[in-house]
């Protein structure tokens, strides 16, 4: 696989690493995005992760850059990436780190997307009073290539 193969539009979902099982499945629920990347040839990563806005209005995005880590070819693709919000939005103070990777192709799977899977760490506090999130919380990600 190369670099650029990773560029596309993603539906980003990211869950809380609770270890035990819940009745409900949105328990576990941290995010549901659009992510959106960028790779260059020499792996260099861009791109934005857009929350859902109201209607008519420009959604609320983080911008994304980050890199490709150069590993042997059969190793599977790593990255990292860097998510921060754009300034005058009200996720301006958001930042968040990602670590991840591409998850195997299974040569006889069938309807298998490109799926990328890794974990997310906030670093930095954002919000505030009882809506303040604060730095460290984790999660685990999983973002699937949708159609181009």
């Amino acid at each position: 696989m190369s670099e650029p193969e990773l560029s596309g539009t993603y539906t980003y979902r990211s869950f809380l690493n609770r270890p035990e099982p819940v009745e409900d499945f949105n328990k576990l629920r941290f995010a549901e995005l659009e992510l959106r990347l960028f790779v260059d040839p020499e792996g260099a990563i861009s791109g934005e992760l857009v929350f859902p806005g109201s209607l008519g209005a420009e959604p609320p995005a983080m911008d994304i850059v980050g890199k490709v880590s150069k590993v042997p070819a059969a190793s599977p693709v790593a990255f990292t990436l860097t998510g921060k919000g754009r300034t005058d939005t009200p996720i301006a103070d958001f930042h968040y780190e990602y670590d991840g990777g591409v998850l195997r192709h299974w040569e006889t799977g069938i309807n298998q997307r490109m799926t990328l899977a890794g974990t997310v760490l906030r670093a930095k506090d954002h919000g505030s009073g009882a809506s303040l999130a604060r730095a460290g919380q984790t999660a685990s990600f999983l973002a699937v290539k949708r159609d181009a």
